[in-house]
């Protein structure tokens, strides 16, 4: 908890202050046996790291699996234009406009 309450005041207050704020942080951490400011920093960029890695990674399979659907459709497409069914057929049962279905 004073890990995460030095990083929230630090970005709030002026710069002036900051190094009597951190002179009390280190204070209190070693009256307590807590980590030290550079322990708690990188603490807390490693949790916006990871936090950025899982959303890159959400977004990432969220764009596969776009674009899977997308393949997949114009798969379809394609194997009933060869079967010869109608175009207006084929678009309503692949979402694909009829012009992307007579490029393909």
């Amino acid at each position: 908890f004073i890990t995460e309450t030095f990083i929230y005041l630090k970005a709030l207050i002026p710069s002036e202050e900051k190094e009597e704020l951190k002179m009390d942080f280190i204070k209190t951490s070693e009256a307590y046996g807590y980590e030290t400011i550079a322990e708690a920093e990188e603490k807390a960029l490693a949790a916006k790291y990871e936090e950025g890695r899982s959303e890159g990674c959400e977004e990432g399979i969220g764009i596969g699996l776009e674009r899977g659907d997308l393949n997949a459709r114009w798969r379809i497409a394609k194997k009933l234009k060869l079967a010869g069914s109608p175009l207006s057929f084929i678009a309503e049962v692949s979402d694909l406009s009829k012009e992307e279905i007579q490029n393909l």
